[in-house]
């Protein structure tokens, strides 16, 4: 590997202490580490793929697959790394990952207020499926989020 460039792989058990911190960087919500660790330890329908570069961790993003239908449940990128296409490279991961596993359908739920992820999603050709009125807690109140969808 040279210099700058980034690995993607599996999260293990050991990992996720380091998701919740970085997902508590960018996210007025965050998971804690016991949140992540099923994903992390393969007990569960999850999958998770991290980004990193010469050890450090870029980002992640955390999915599931129950029979044919699949979710995206968290997409987090580095703050001073954001705006370079991890958040692509993430998805496309998982899209790819949830498509091998038999799913025909793709969801997600995402803020209203979060316009770079909405539009990510858009151009990878997720649409509105509907609304999740009070859906996101936030230091004041609750925020809505979209329900999108994509056809695999």
């Amino acid at each position: 590997m040279t210099a700058g460039e980034s690995v993607l792989r599996s999260a293990h058990a050991g990992d996720a202490v380091a998701l919740a911190e970085l997902d508590s960087m960018v996210n007025p919500s965050p998971w804690t580490s016991a949140q992540f660790s099923p994903a992390c330890e393969g007990t569960g329908n999850e999958g998770i793929f991290l980004l990193e570069e010469q050890g450090q961790l870029l980002g992640f993003v955390v999915y599931s697959v129950v029979l044919d239908e699949a979710c995206i449940h968290n997409i987090a990128v580095q703050p001073k790394r954001q705006r370079d296409g991890m958040g692509r490279q993430l998805l496309l991961a998982a899209l790819a990952a949830v498509t091998r596993e038999g799913a025909s359908r793709c969801y997600l739920e995402v803020r209203i207020s979060n316009v770079a992820a909405r539009g990510l999603y858009e151009k990878y050709g997720f649409s509105k499926a509907g609304l999740r009125k009070n859906y996101y807690p936030m230091a004041t109140g609750r925020e809505d989020a979209l329900l999108l969808s994509r056809q695999l």
